[in-house]
C-alpha cells in the first residue's frame, strides 16, 4: 500500500479512508487497528496482522523474550478488529484515538506503508517532517552502507 492523504476525523470519531487505500486494502472486513511504536495508529489486513503476530509471538521461546513481550503488550494486544462502513469510513475506538491524539474534527494523515496503513495526527506528522527533513539523506546513506555490508 502506498500514498499520502489528509482527511478529518468526524465528530463521531470516524475517518474516511481514501478510495486508493481502500482498493489496496481489499476487503473492508478483517482489518486490525492498533497502536504504533511512535504515537500513531497502524491499520493492517488480517493476513498482515497475523504475520506480524507470528513474528512477535511464535519464535523460539518468544514468551521469554523481553522485547517480544513488550511489542506484544504494546502493539499486538491493544489491536481491535475493525471494518470500514459502506461509505469507506473507519470508526476509530476512543482509546486508540486518545493514544494517537486524534480529536474529533482534527486533521490527520493517512499513509500507505506497504504492509500497513499509518494514521497520524496532521500536526504531529508536520512536526516530524520538519524535525527529520535534514536527516533523510543521512538515513539513506546509513541504510545503503548496511545493505552493502550484507
Amino acid at each position: 500500500m502506498t500514498g499520502e492523504y489528509r482527511n478529518t476525523i468526524d465528530e463521531k470519531g470516524r475517518l474516511m479512508i481514501p478510495p486508493k487505500i481502500r482498493e489496496q486494502l481489499g476487503s473492508y472486513t478483517d482489518l486490525y487497528l492498533t497502536k504504533s511504536t511512535d504515537g500513531s495508529l497502524w491499520l493492517y489486513t488480517k493476513e498482515d496482522f497475523n504475520a506480524l503476530n507470528r513474528e512477535v509471538n511464535y519464535g523460539p521461546l518468544a514468551v521469554f523474550n523481553k522485547k517480544a513481550r513488550l511489542i506484544d503488550m504494546m502493539v499486538i494486544s491493544p489491536a481491535r478488529e475493525v471494518e470500514l462502513d459502506k461509505t469507506g469510513r473507519l470508526s476509530i475506538p476512543q482509546i486508540l484515538r486518545e493514544f494517537a491524539g486524534l480529536e474529533p474534527k482534527s486533521e490527520c494523515v493517512i499513509l500507505g506503508s506497504m504492509s500497513k496503513v499509518e494514521i497520524i495526527s496532521a500536526r504531529k506528522y508536520d512536526e516530524m517532517m520538519i524535525q527529520y527533513k535534514d536527516m533523510l539523506s543521512d538515513l539513506g546513506d546509513e541504510l545503503s552502507i548496511q545493505r552493502m555490508g550484507q
